[in-house]
Order: C-alpha cells, then sequence, then structure tokens
C-alpha cells in the first residue's frame, strides 16, 4: 500500500489513476518507513536525459530545497535517473529524515541541491498541503444529474460550498451521505450549498442517489477533469470553500471525529460575513 501511494504522489500516473476507496491507514498522519520528497514527476520526451519536475507540493521537502516546476532531476546520490520510477524506487528505498543529493537542470544551468526527506504523508494530509488556504478548483465539464444549483464556484461566491467526491460503489459514501442530506436540509437556508461530484455515468448515479436517498444536488464528471483538478483519487473526499471560494478544510475517508470537525468549520463559515 504505502508503494502503490508513493507512486501515486510521485509521478505523472497519478492523475490517470481510478478513485479508490482509501487504505486502513487513511486516518493516520503518516506512512511509515519510506522518504518522501514531494513532487510530481514527467516522463521527458526520448533523448532527453532526467526525469521533469511538473509540480511541487507545497511545504514538503522539495519546496523547501527550492525545487520548482520545470526542473530536470538528472542524478540521485551520483545514480542516474531516467523515468519517474527510477526516482520513486531511489526515495522510497531512503528513510525519513535522510538526505538525498540531486543533481537538478534548470535552463541550461545544472546545479547541486539536497533533500531532507520526510515520512510519506497520508492521503488527507497531503490534499491539506495542496489545497488548504488555495483559491478552489473550478468544476468543468460535469452533467447535471439532479438539483437545480449550478455546478459553478463563481455564481456560488457568497455561499459556503462543500464539495463531496463520491461513487456509486463506495462503501463509506453510503455512511456519509445521510450525515450531508441533513447538513444540506439544515443549513441550505443559511448560504450553504452541497455538490455531490462522481465519475459513475449519469444512469447509475442517478440509481444509486435513489437508491441511498441522497436529497442533494449531484453531478456527473465521466470525463474526470474536476476529479483531476482537485486530485479526488480516495474517496469520498469532502472540500470546504468559503464564500472567497478558498478552500478551508479537505477530509479524506469516513472519521467521524473529522466529519464533527468539518461540520464545526461550516457553522463558523456560515456563521462569518
Amino acid at each position: 500500500m504505502a508503494e502503490e501511494r508513493a507512486l501515486e504522489e510521485q509521478t505523472a500516473s497519478a492523475v490517470g489513476d481510478s478513485p479508490r476507496e482509501p487504505g486502513p491507514d487513511w486516518a493516520t498522519n503518516e506512512v511509515n518507513g519510506h522518504g518522501w520528497m514531494g513532487v510530481e514527476l514527467a516522463a521527458l520526451p526520448a533523448g532527453q536525459a532526467g526525469v521533469g519536475v511538473r509540480g511541487v507540493v507545497p511545504d514538503s521537502p522539495a519546496s523547501r530545497a527550492q525545487l520548482a516546476s520545470g526542473d530536470v532531476i538528472v542524478t540521485i546520490d551520483g545514480e542516474p535517473v531516467e523515468r519517474p520510477g527510477d526516482v520513486v524506487g531511489i526515495i522510497s528505498a531512503h528513510a525519513p529524515g535522510e538526505r538525498v543529493g540531486l543533481v537538478l537542470r534548470r535552463g541550461n544551468a545544472e546545479r547541486l541541491i539536497a533533500v531532507t526527506l520526510e515520512p510519506q504523508p497520508n492521503d488527507e494530509a497531503l490534499m491539506r498541503k495542496r489545497y488548504v488556504d488555495t483559491v478552489a478548483p473550478q468544476l468543468s465539464a460535469l452533467t447535471t444529474i439532479q438539483g437545480s444549483v449550478s455546478p459553478s464556484l463563481v455564481q456560488l461566491r457568497g455561499q459556503v460550498v462543500v464539495v463531496e467526491f463520491w461513487a456509486s460503489w463506495c462503501v463509506p459514501c453510503r455512511i456519509l451521505s445521510p450525515v450531508l442530506g441533513d447538513w444540506n436540509d439544515r443549513y441550505g437556508a443559511r448560504g450553504f450549498k452541497l455538490l455531490g461530484v462522481t465519475g459513475d455515468p449519469v444512469d447509475i448515479a442517478a440509481q444509486a442517489a435513489r437508491t441511498h436517498v441522497m436529497n442533494y444536488p449531484l453531478f456527473s464528471d465521466e470525463s474526470g477533469v474536476t476529479q483531476r483538478a482537485y486530485r479526488a483519487y480516495a474517496l469520498p473526499t469532502l472540500f470546504v470553500i468559503d464564500r472567497r471560494g478558498v478552500v478551508r478544510d479537505v477530509m479524506v475517508g469516513f472519521s467521524t471525529d473529522r466529519l464533527r470537525s468539518i461540520e464545526g468549520l461550516v457553522e463558523r463559515l456560515l456563521a462569518e460575513r
């Protein structure tokens, strides 16, 4: 499971993964035993040496070492790397707290930097690093399943919005949906909007909504555009977005304590003007 998560968070293949339910250790803060750098990688065209850095996770070892999108990792501890999997394998073989030396190509120059690795964060901790206190990505290419709310955060500005990523096959989602339905009933008149987004086709999602009594606006994201923008690969995932369109918290999986904390945040945001 740790190796799977390392690949998911450190290579370019993450954006193509299908949504999944969190593993048994999703509620912990860290995935123990493996070093973590905090980069998303991309293979370079044939004939170009190294591995491209496509993105850097905020507040990660890579960001503190000042890696940047567009850098190319040429070697790690003197060992040449050619594919994203090479980088993942070397970094994962190191323990948290160890330092690795990277030769980077930035533009036409090469530079040597040292990165002190950290424990691999769990899904939720990583999502919070990436999204909290940033403007929420737009909701794109969605088809309405039910409800009359427009799936546009621009049009919903001034409302407190919770975006739920779910699927018909997701067991924790079935536990979560009645709780969210209750929120929708109790807070809707106070400027609260709840949007459910699924990668399921409209007909399958509509049947699941009837079966599990999901009484709030739902949308199908068959193209995966919105799922990729939010990196919602573990289900369920909740984003709390304030009246300014800024992400204030992210919950991955189902936890009674975390859900209570999320509801408290929603109530505080609704009280703000």
